[in-house]
């Protein structure tokens, strides 16, 4: 048997030279936070302000807030200028302009920082794991909406209105949509919408509910397509219509909110702002009192991304700790206005948030989150 020896006194193995052992975090108590935003926009103002009402709230629950904000401005020469004065953070928010975020994003790998981009609608970044995209690419919101209409609605008549000027979020939710109707239960019809009546009722299903997507999400396209329904409506009335629609449309919901009900509308959106909710209003209230200004009337409300994204992600982090990427999908969610479900498509890549719901304007003049 050979017994191993002590090691001698001029062998004794020297502490101080071993590497410290990694601690994972389940949670912190303590965020360094970083804000990078172009204060110059009165967008980003608002934001911010949101983000600091979600700072509030996440500090009530305990949890230690040290922010630090810098105007980051829009070009890459002010970004460079900025970066030198970061330091060690667990979570930078910003920039908005896509000219800065390489540099940034580089920054962020190179600390193991967490960067948060509220804005940018890019493609997702390969070998940035830390990156988190909350305003997916418009085909990544696509891909998920037409993967929901056909586990929903497979069965029913889709209709592709071509408006003769065609817009690039159209041409991407109308590709995507043929190539999975195309695997499934075949081509979508085709409609002209300066089509004659003969024409709309030819590409119409008597007998089955008819999905109506236009190529183009300008407003000037659905208006004309609204008057041309309402034409046809009038005279075939036992025809069951539906319109898939476009984000921007929430802008005309105070003008066209009958029509939405009359024709089932589904927008597709990854954002809702409901102002006849109540908790919205006391939101509202909130901010007003603390700010004094009310909230600018954009879709979306910026005040709203503010707090969301803020609290999604303070509240997360000081909760689940190094944990966060991998349990983030056990966070419980309320938000005002954005909801987040964070994917990546492959090991390495940045992420995307993939959430997605459709806002319906049902017949019975109701409106239905579907998500």
């Amino acid at each position: 048997m050979i017994i191993p020896r002590s090691p001698q006194p001029s062998e004794a193995i020297d502490v101080s030279e071993q590497q410290p052992v990694s601690v994972i975090r389940t949670a912190i108590s303590d965020l360094k936070v970083g804000v990078l935003l172009p204060f110059s926009d009165a967008k980003m103002v608002e934001f911010y302000r949101g983000f600091l009402m979600a700072a509030d709230s996440v500090r009530k629950a305990g949890v230690n807030l040290d922010i630090h904000t810098w105007d980051c401005g829009t070009s890459v020469t002010q970004i460079e200028q900025l970066l030198p004065k970061v330091g060690e953070l667990d979570v930078l928010f910003g920039p908005v302009s896509a000219t800065q975020i390489p540099a940034v994003a580089e920054f962020c790998r190179e600390r193991g920082t967490r960067l948060v981009l509220p804005l940018w609608s890019g493609q997702p970044l390969a070998d940035y794991p830390l990156v988190y995209n909350a305003t997916a690419p418009n085909a990544l919101v696509y891909e998920a909406a037409v993967r929901s209409l056909m586990n929903y609605y497979a069965d029913r008549n889709f209709v592709v209105v071509h408006s003769g000027s065609s817009d690039n979020r159209g041409k991407i939710l109308v590709e995507t949509l043929t190539q999975n109707l195309a695997q499934r239960s075949g081509m979508p019809r085709v409609l002209e919408l300066e089509g004659n009546d003969f024409a709309y009722e030819s590409a119409f299903n008597q007998f089955r509910d008819n999905m109506i997507l236009l190529d183009d999400s300008s407003i000037r396209s659905l208006n004309i397509l609204l008057a041309r329904l309402k034409d046809f409506h009038r005279g075939h009335s036992e025809y069951r219509l539906s319109l898939i629609g476009y984000p921007e449309w929430q802008d005309e919901t105070g003008r066209l909110l009958n029509d939405f009900f009359t024709f089932n509308t589904y927008i597709i959106s990854s954002f809702y702002y409901n102002v006849l909710d109540e908790k919205t209003k006391h939101f509202q209230r909130t901010y007003e009192k603390s700010f004094r200004t009310p909230i600018a009337q954009n879709n979306p409300r910026y005040a709203a991304l503010g707090f969301d994204l803020g609290y999604y992600f303070l509240s997360g982090i000081s909760s689940l700790g190094d944990t966060f990427e991998q349990m983030q999908g056990t966070l419980h969610q309320e938000p005002y206005q954005n909801w987040y479900h964070f994917e990546r498509s492959t090991s390495g890549m940045s992420f995307s948030n993939n959430f997605v719901q459709f806002i319906h304007f049902t017949p019975e003049s109701k409106i239905e989150l579907i998500r």
